[in-house]
């Protein structure tokens, strides 16, 4: 079961984190400075919640040369990494720079990850593997007040905010639509998506969005205290149908009064993965993502950068990790440790 979660969002702009902990994770032996290993981990903007949970998390992996044994039961880093949060672009940039070598690891959601395993047209697949899941989003689907939305099919001959061809807002448009047995052609195609749709959708120029984000969204906790928006439940057959289409974790609620009045509504989440290329060893790999399950590091992984946004590290969700789920196969160094587990399928070229 994938509950609701308080979380994150990501944007960027280019920075570099350096974070070194005396804590992290594990008890090993420690290493000659000649065996350190700089890890990095590709966030958001370096005054995201996001990069601040790549921070956290760096700080967990983090243990240099030199410092005294690590004591039973407690936080201890992996021996000779030390990591550091460094900020990107944009998920697609995060993406790329992990399946390219240039960085080691990443935080992406799995839409992305997947768009860039399985992508359309000609576009080359981008090779990337998972080590772990971070936390979720929900995938919110929002509609102008008074336009007669109670339900997805009640889209039909409205004006909906679907992002340009070829994005991954309109592949997701697209499966929303199919799993609802709407078409293109069945509403009034808006190529507008992420702030500027919402911005759209508060002066009534589109009557409705689909938005992937962290619960609570500052944007749409803004729109819903003016009265600019109302959530759309994605629920039954519907939502199975677009669990087969997308990479969603599993089912997911927006607990009722997170945006203004709203009562609970049933939609999906999706996880935010942690993410390395083919190059990063099998070895470290095993090291990095064993270390965030040590039961003693779990208080070093949940921390509260800003008190509206608890962000919870690696809750280990074990819907995301079920057959055929996964965005992308899983990392040599990982597979062990999630039996069974094995990615979507990318869709056939239509």
């Amino acid at each position: 079961m994938v509950p609701h979660v308080s979380r994150l969002v990501w944007r960027s702009v280019p920075f570099l984190a350096f974070a070194v902990a005396a804590v992290a994770l594990w008890r090993v032996p420690d290493v000659p400075a000649a065996e350190v290993r700089y890890v990095r981990i590709a966030a958001g903007p370096a005054t995201s919640l996001g990069f601040q949970g790549a921070t956290t998390l760096a700080n967990a992996l983090t243990r240099p040369p030199g410092l005294p044994p690590c004591d039973a039961g407690r936080p201890c880093g992996v021996p000779g990494v030390i990591a550091l949060a460094q900020s990107l672009p944009g998920p697609e940039a995060i993406v790329a720079a992990v399946a390219s070598g240039q960085i080691d690891t990443g935080l992406a959601p799995a839409n992305i990850v997947f768009g860039a395993r399985c992508p359309e047209g000609r576009t080359p697949a981008q090779d990337v593997t998972v080590l772990g899941d971070a936390y979720a989003e929900a995938l919110h689907v929002l509609a102008l007040p008074g336009s007669g939305i109670a339900a997805v099919p009640d889209l039909r001959g409205k004006r909906v905010a679907v992002g340009v061809a070829g994005s991954e807002d309109r592949r997701l448009a697209d499966r929303i639509l199919m799993a609802h047995e709407l078409r293109r052609r069945d509403i009034r195609m808006v190529e507008l998506a992420g702030d500027e749709a919402l911005a759209a959708l508060a002066e009534g120029k589109v009557d409705a969005v689909f938005r992937i984000a962290a619960v609570p969204d500052p944007a749409v906790a803004g729109l819903a205290a003016a009265g600019a928006v109302v959530l759309v439940p994605v629920e039954d057959a519907a939502r199975q149908r677009l669990l087969e289409l997308a990479p969603f974790s599993g089912e997911a609620r927006i607990p009722g009064g997170t945006y203004g009045e709203a009562g609970e509504v049933q939609t999906l989440a999706q996880p935010v993965l942690w993410i390395a290329g083919p190059g990063l060893p099998a070895g470290l790999a095993a090291d990095l993502s064993g270390a965030v399950e040590n039961p003693a590091n779990r208080a070093l992984l949940t921390t509260e950068p800003v008190a509206l946004f608890p962000v919870a590290l690696f809750p280990v969700d074990a819907d995301a990790f079920r057959p055929g789920r996964l965005a992308a196969p899983l990392h040599p160094g990982t597979a062990a440790r999630y039996a069974g587990a094995s990615p979507m399928p990318c869709p056939e070229a239509r």
